[in-house]
């Protein structure tokens, strides 16, 4: 193989590498950190930060040596490291998180900056990969345009080839820690090729190894009885002492849904979703339920067993989450399923409900689409003259700077907007639509069932209403801002987040 064509063989395959590679470390942090839109910012800035220094120090390093053996030798230590982070993770960062969340940031944080410690060095090499065989190929002046040019294309087609495989292809199919060890041995193959086999066997062999034992990277709860990677989250059904089932996204802060077998649903939140349709002015005893965010199935459930010939249709984004959901939550059958993203459901739904639960808070974030103007618009233009909507939104304590953004949007829209805190959680409800719903919800509570009566009459007699505020909107809704902020102010205390 000529050397221009290895050097530009090599700039493709780290290309590819680097962005696969951070594909990956997002799913990889998403079950500690969650996958929103700071987790990715963070991940960024240090990828790029990592590939910048190692840019510059390669060039540096270029200019005096300019042996292209120190390069591969540097890229193949690079690709032991890659294969080992899935592991080195699990070790680090469960411990991080609960002690975040426990109000020691400064450990959780010490904890986070190890793991970088052992990330930066294959970045600074990884970044170091253009300009060093930029100097190492370059035969004159006069062709040094052509060179560069052929080096940063491969590279760039290198990084395209990576995110899609990474996308559509690898991490469906291997899952986050085969991935990285997968693209760490192609690596390592490549680097170590013109080395001999005292630097192939470990730069191909210890990846093949990690390629291997991946699925022992995933960090499994204790009491886990199916743990799931999907597209969006890592996702684990959790079962404990007295057979309760819950289903759990990422860090595993908040619960999404809950199945106690043969029990009703009750609780809170979901006990909050069982009172809606007793608010709506028509309140029929068979009503349509659009739910928005159904999970496994837990409201769809307490529905169908509070109000005989219920029509509920759901909708969830992640086919994952609804597989879990028959198979571990008893997703009943009857209940309509949709897969795809609430917003454009509502745009190709032609049909009225009664009620719209929406339910698509995943702690500590609220998809900011849902949460706009237009959406509330396009929520209230598929109610029945009457009907309900109900909304969960995210707060910290007593700080409702989110709740009272989400609500004021509302206000824009719905006649009458209430909230209702859920004790002992981190959720306040929001009930959108017709004057009246404290009071419709009061004069019906007799006809719920005992079990839910308590809850009523609290409810009722805790609704209030929201303030007015400048509504959120497609063009600007900064709800993770927002969010940021309070957790922020939350962590800066010191105090246990719950």
């Amino acid at each position: 193989m000529r050397p221009t064509s290895s050097l530009t063989w090599l700039s493709f395959i780290t290309g590819a590498t680097v962005m696969a590679s951070e594909m990956a470390a997002s799913r990889l942090m998403a079950p500690y950190f969650g996958s929103s839109t700071p987790v990715w910012a963070a991940l960024i800035s240090l990828v790029l930060g990592g590939l910048a220094l190692g840019a510059h120090l390669g060039g540096r390093v270029a200019d005096r040596s300019g042996r292209l053996t120190l390069l591969l030798s540097a890229l193949c230590l690079s690709a032991l490291a890659l294969a080992m982070l899935p592991f080195l993770a699990r070790v680090l960062l469960p411990g991080a998180t609960a002690a975040v969340l426990g109000g020691r940031p400064i450990e959780g944080l010490g904890r986070v900056a190890l793991l970088m410690v052992v990330a930066m060095p294959p970045l600074l090499v990884l970044g170091a990969v253009g300009p060093y065989v930029l100097r190492v190929g370059l035969a004159g002046v006069e062709s040094a345009g052509a060179h560069a040019g052929r080096l940063s294309s491969a590279s760039t087609v290198g990084s395209i080839t990576g995110t899609l495989l990474a996308a559509f292809v690898v991490l469906p199919l291997l899952g986050t820690a085969r991935t990285m060890a997968l693209f760490a041995a192609v690596l390592g193959l490549t680097a170590s090729w013109r080395l001999g086999w005292r630097w192939r066997l470990p730069a191909v062999g210890v990846p093949m190894v990690a390629l291997a034992l991946g699925a022992h990277a995933l960090p499994r709860a204790p009491k886990a009885v199916d743990v799931a990677e999907s597209p969006y989250a890592f996702i684990q059904v959790v079962k404990d002492e007295h057979g309760t089932r819950s289903l759990v996204f990422d860090e595993g802060y908040a619960v999404q849904s809950v199945h106690r077998p043969g029990l009703p649903v009750r609780g809170e939140v979901f006990g909050h979703y069982l009172l809606v349709p007793a608010m709506a002015q028509a309140a029929p005893r068979a009503p349509r339920v659009l739910v928005l965010g159904l999970g496994a199935g837990t409201s769809a459930r307490g529905l169908r067993e509070t109000y005989p010939g219920v029509e509920v249709v759901g909708v969830e984004l992640d086919a994952e989450v609804v597989r879990l959901g028959r198979a571990h939550f008893d997703l009943p059958s009857e209940v309509e399923v949709h897969v795809g993203d609430a917003r454009a459901f509502l745009a190709s739904d032609t049909r009225q409900y009664d009620v719209i639960l929406v339910d698509a808070f995943r702690f500590p974030y609220v998809p900011f689409h849902l949460t706009t103007r237009e959406f509330a618009a396009a929520v209230a233009a598929r109610l029945n003259p009457g009907g309900v909507a109900c909304f969960n939104v995210g707060r910290y304590a007593q700080e409702r700077a989110v709740v009272e953004a989400v609500g004021a949007t509302l206000a824009t829209v719905f006649p009458e907007v209430r909230a209702a805190d859920a004790r002992n959680h981190s959720n306040t409800l929001l009930f959108a639509g017709a004057p009246g719903l404290a009071e419709r919800l009061a004069e019906r509570t007799a006809s719920l069932p005992a079990s839910l009566r308590p809850l009523a009459e609290r409810v009722a007699g805790e609704l209030k209403p929201v303030p007015a505020g400048e509504p959120l909107t497609d063009d600007k809704a900064p709800v993770e801002w927002l969010t940021d902020a309070i957790l922020l102010r939350a962590l800066s205390s010191g105090e246990k987040l719950q």
